[in-house]
């Protein structure tokens, strides 16, 4: 089908198409399908271990300079790619960080119905991969629609629970705000990195305290099969796990989240991710990887 003879229908899903498959990597509009956290400030110190920046990378698969290229589609259309990286590690409030980026957009070939770019920095706590730092920036262009551009700016201080949020658009300028924080709480982006760090067993459901869009909530990862992956990389043996959540209003998710990380490989790639919304099924698939060092 041409892209001139879509129909604003059409346009609309593959706007949505794209979105999905953003905040699916990056999460900056979940929310989550149960259960929420009840956050009650622990009276304790934190307790955190002190990790020098040798040892930020060295008991995970993943590597500073690793870098992972999806194409994500919708019904087998190709709307954009996304890249995800880890990378060198930062120092921020005296401890070193572990820092996660991704940068998804659509192509070009999809400049005359829909134009999306999204980028996003998360510094994680290499002791329990707590986020202490996040920062998201969203262009959405639709055909004949104003743009939508955000930019947020997230600190979060984990020993009194407490996000403190600062926000800018072009129509409303500059905010801010502070929302409660679960200690220990990880970003979405985060999240991805820890579920690669650890091994599954049928039946053995995993869980990840996550703070996203000024809510605290339990993700839920359940393994449900174990199988073999094909990709234009090659084959890989991997776990398919089921998510327990679903992203906002906009993107209008009617299933279920999958995603599958590989289990014979020392980097343990995320290697893709399905997702249902009301006009079927997106997909973000790893076409490249670069290895970290």
């Amino acid at each position: 089908m041409a892209l001139s003879a879509m129909g604003s229908g059409k346009i609309k899903a593959f706007a949505g198409a794209f979105a999905l498959c953003a905040a699916v990597l990056v999460a900056p509009s979940a929310l989550a399908d149960g259960p929420f956290m009840e956050v009650v400030c622990p009276k304790t110190p934190e307790s955190i271990t002190e990790i020098t920046r040798a040892e930020v990378y060295a008991a995970t698969p993943f590597k500073a300079g690793e870098k992972s290229t999806y194409e994500l589609s919708w019904a087998g259309m190709k709307a954009g790619y996304a890249d995800i990286e880890a990378k060198s590690p930062a120092r921020h409030n005296g401890l070193w960080h572990r820092i996660f980026s991704i940068d998804a957009k659509t192509g070009d070939w999809f400049r005359s119905v829909f134009y999306g770019k999204d980028q996003a920095m998360a510094y994680s706590r290499p002791s329990d991969f707590a986020v202490s730092k996040f920062y998201i920036e969203q262009y959405e262009e639709p055909v004949f629609k104003k743009p939508f551009i955000s930019k947020k700016w997230l600190d979060f201080n984990h020993k009194d629970c407490v996000v403190n949020e600062k926000t800018w658009d072009p129509a409303k300028g500059e905010g801010s705000g502070s929302h409660q924080l679960a200690r220990g709480a990880m970003d979405a982006l985060g999240a991805i990195f820890y579920l690669r760090t650890l091994t599954y067993k049928p039946g053995e459901r995993r869980r990840a305290p996550i703070y996203t869009s000024e809510k605290n909530w339990w993700l839920e990862a359940d393994p449900v099969a174990f199988e073999q992956v094909k990709t234009p990389l090659g084959e890989f043996d991997a776990v398919k796990l089921k998510l327990r959540t679903y992203l906002g209003k906009v993107m209008q998710q009617k299933g279920d989240i999958f995603i599958w990380i590989a289990t014979g490989t020392r980097e343990r790639q995320l290697l893709q991710i399905q997702g249902e919304i009301k006009i079927g099924s997106v997909w973000a698939r790893l076409i490249n990887y670069q290895p970290g060092r």
